[in-house]
């Protein structure tokens, strides 16, 4: 019986000290096959992370949206564009960048300080506003927005880096924004005729009943784009109420690879652009979104536009009296 029992044991013993484990070729295969898998995993985790991204970045035009109605309900205008004049408050003379007092052109406020108050952000607005009337207000931009933007006012798929101010002339500490207004369907001159002016320009007064193309076919708020690592561009510069800072026009296709003309920019292959100091300056809306760009329309609703939408109907969202007829986009 001894002798049984200890044959089983040992039989035991012998079965678990040959007992195989995993060879080199069967672990390169799993391996293989883990690897596989989050390849096709992480692609789709990133998708719904852009969607998130996406969704998000369409309420906080949303919300500007919200505001500048707001507005308009209390001011019966929306906002100007911005306001540049010589020092003492007048109105441009000329088309010239924006410069300090002693040079001619003063920078005041833009759409996106004047609506601070119904974006929440009314401490920010009483902090800024003394300075708006002054006769430099430069000085004061610098200081409140050197290294600061509302989240609001940032597309949550830009990679957002607070030293990235633009750094250029006399307003070297500009932060940067993702969202600006529309100024019409060409440049910088046209933003003043009425055929091809948007809801605003520089030292606009824009009330709803001046929209007669009618609010859902008239673009109130798009993307803009800059890149992080470029500070002499005012391309995002969400103060400067100049072309690519706060304001876009219908003129160019979300995107374009036609380069933005602009008082002062960096030319890339991503971004291209030309200089000049005059009323030729126009910018695109430009996006981190894949194929396009969003925007917010006068009544409050918000859409994506494709890069390859129809230049003549992306004109005719741009204007808000130029009376064309648009179907389907």
């Amino acid at each position: 019986m001894l002798l049984h029992f200890s044959r089983i044991a040992g039989a035991r013993i012998n079965k678990s000290v040959h007992r195989r484990g995993f060879t080199l070729i069967e672990l390169l295969v799993v391996i293989a096959i883990i690897a596989i898998l989050i390849a096709l995993l992480l692609p789709a985790v990133q998708q719904a992370r852009e969607a998130a991204r996406r969704s998000s970045c369409k309420n906080n035009l949303k919300q500007l949206g919200l505001a500048l109605q707001n507005y308009h309900d209390t001011h019966r205008v929306f906002p100007p564009g911005g306001i540049i004049g010589p020092c003492g408050g007048n109105p441009p003379t000329n088309l010239t960048g924006i410069q300090e007092c002693s040079g001619g052109q003063s920078l005041g406020g833009n759409w996106l300080l004047f609506i601070l108050p119904q974006m929440e952000q009314g401490a920010l607005w009483d902090t800024a506003a003394p300075g708006l009337s002054a006769r430099d207000p430069l000085d004061l931009m610098n200081n409140i927005f050197g290294h600061f933007s509302p989240v609001a006012y940032r597309c949550p798929s830009h990679p957002w880096d607070r030293r990235s101010n633009v750094a250029f002339r006399s307003i070297e500490h500009m932060s940067r924004g993702n969202y600006a207004a529309n100024y019409g369907s060409g440049d910088l001159t046209a933003s003043y005729v009425q055929a091809t002016a948007g809801v605003f320009t520089i030292n606009s007064s824009t009330s709803i009943r001046d929209i007669t193309d009618g609010t859902t076919n008239t673009l109130l708020v798009g993307e803009v784009n800059y890149i992080n690592d470029v500070t002499a561009d005012a391309r995002g510069a969400w103060v400067y109420s100049g072309m690519g800072g706060s304001a876009f026009s219908a003129g160019r296709n979300p995107n374009s690879v036609t380069a933005d003309i602009l008082a002062r920019c960096t030319n890339t292959t991503e971004m291209p652009c030309t200089e000049a100091n005059d009323g030729t300056q126009i910018a695109a809306m430009r996006s981190q979104h894949t194929g396009g760009a969003q925007v917010c329309l006068a009544d409050g609703s918000c859409r994506f536009i494709s890069e390859n939408i129809s230049q003549t109907i992306l004109e005719a969202l741009g204007t808000r009296a130029g009376r064309e007829v648009i179907g389907d986009w």
